[in-house]
């Protein structure tokens, strides 16, 4: 028997312009099992083509650790995407 609804939660928290871009500070999403950061952040900016144009700036954290790209996403993770901080 194979469990079809396999698919893992994790929490995305959205700062700076992103949280303007993305409609919001945070959201939910289901993923397939071996997502990894990188994936999370191509599900938002295929349904926000705009996002893409941060992604060589961004830094990505997960449960408030900041974490690569390539990093494999748990069911339950917190994973935040920040702008560069412009001084001032």
């Amino acid at each position: 028997m194979s469990n079809v609804t396999s698919a893992i939660q994790v929490k995305v928290l959205f700062f700076g312009r992103l949280k303007e871009v993305a409609g919001g500070a945070e959201e939910s999403v289901d993923l397939p099992p071996g997502s990894r950061i990188e994936e999370l952040f191509a599900t938002f900016v295929a349904r926000l083509p705009e996002l893409a144009r941060y992604r060589s700036s961004l830094v990505a954290s997960r449960n408030q650790e900041f974490a690569p790209w390539s990093t494999p996403l748990h069911p339950g993770d917190e994973i935040a995407f920040l702008p560069p901080v412009s001084g001032g």
